[in-house]
């Protein structure tokens, strides 16, 4: 059953420019009263374009590569019923409410997004695929009457950082595949837990697939997180491990050959398992608020 909108909260977005980013804003217009989205599109790309050229040197990582993109083609073909099940509306994709203003930067710290959360006078800000927040833009939090949060797709604190259910799965384990919603701060997903929640996951998925209901749970837990917050309701849960953080400097560079990995240990049997022993392997995860 479909919560009752509440026009009179006011939300603007901060988010990156894709498809889930756009059933998000869609959502939360349709719930609440969306002032504006701070679109992050063409972020900087680190690295000279002759250092990325370097990194395909190497005849295997390029074989590699090459392969790994002609799977993942597949791979995404393979889930689209799914997406288009979850996210697409008479058949059509997700788009950005009209009639809400949008600023579109390159870096979400930008003076130009500062200036514009401000203008817009928001109750609360919501947070979706940008680079990570720092000050100015931080501190804005204080004036913010419920504050900032963010959708993390990764189950803190047990993962934090990039890709996170990917290189859970990589690692091999099924039970740290999840999303979470959480108060900004000024670490990476550190902030104090709202909700948390494991995504539902089938034996003979593909990591496409389960990257697909990742977002739909994220983003119905994120929509509903706003209510219980302006209404008093919300959990506020300071994380009680550091976790593994998934980030360059601990080893993890992402690169389509992951993807790739993942997908044969999926065929290979790695959810079918976890699925025949969940107890066991759920015993050790502790959640937050339940799902949507």
């Amino acid at each position: 059953m479909a919560e009752p909108a509440d026009k009179n909260i006011r939300v603007l977005l901060l988010c990156c420019d894709g498809l889930f980013q756009r059933d998000l804003a869609r959502a939360l217009h349709e719930r609440y009263h969306l002032t504006g989205i701070v679109k992050l599109v063409d972020p900087a790309v680190r690295g000279s374009l002759m250092q990325r050229f370097r990194r395909y040197l190497n005849p295997i990582r390029a074989i590699r590569h090459v392969l790994a993109r002609a799977h993942q083609r597949g791979a995404h073909r393979a889930a689209f019923p799914l997406l288009a099940e979850l996210f697409y509306r008479d058949g059509e994709s997700p788009a950005y409410p009209t009639g809400v203003p949008v600023l579109e930067v390159a870096n979400i710290n930008d003076a130009a997004a500062v200036d514009f959360v401000r203008e817009h006078s928001p109750d609360i800000v919501c947070v979706n695929g940008t680079n990570l927040l720092r000050k100015p833009m931080l501190d804005l939090a204080a004036g913010i009457p419920h504050g900032i949060i963010n959708l993390h797709t990764g189950l803190s604190p047990y993962t934090r950082g990039g890709n996170c259910n990917l290189y859970a799965l990589r690692d091999g384990h099924p039970e740290w595949v999840g999303v979470t919603v959480h108060y900004i701060d000024p670490g990476i997903d550190s902030g104090e837990l709202i909700r948390t929640a494991q995504v539902p996951m089938h034996a003979d998925d593909l990591f496409d697939h389960i990257d697909v209901r990742t977002f739909r749970l994220g983003n119905d837990l994120l929509v509903d997180s706003v209510a219980e917050v302006v209404g008093g309701r919300a959990m506020r849960i300071r994380q009680w491990e550091p976790g593994k953080l998934y980030l360059k400097r601990t080893g993890y560079v992402y690169e389509p050959w992951h993807w790739y990995q993942v997908n044969r240990m999926l065929r290979g049997g790695l959810v079918r398992r976890y699925l025949a022993h969940r107890a066991e392997a759920d015993a050790a995860v502790r959640l937050v608020g339940g799902g949507p």
